[in-house]
């Protein structure tokens, strides 16, 4: 499994999260926040690099809640 290290920029104040940075902001494991990430259509391809916009997904979670 890759260790994580801490990085400078805490994550709610980012817009796109790698996918291991979204599993810490969400709390799941990496299939569960996949999965996650495509039902509210949030992720971003850049090349073969995935990563997941927090501002839609947020406001998406927001919408889909109560």
């Amino acid at each position: 499994m890759k260790r994580i290290t801490p990085n400078t920029t805490p994550l709610t104040e980012k817009r796109l999260l790698s996918v291991d940075e979204f599993r810490i902001y969400c709390g799941l494991g990496r299939n569960s926040s996949l999965k996650l990430a495509i039902k509210a259509k949030c992720r971003i391809f850049e090349g073969r690099r995935l990563l997941i916009d927090r501002i839609k997904f947020d406001q998406w979670y927001e919408e889909n809640t109560e």
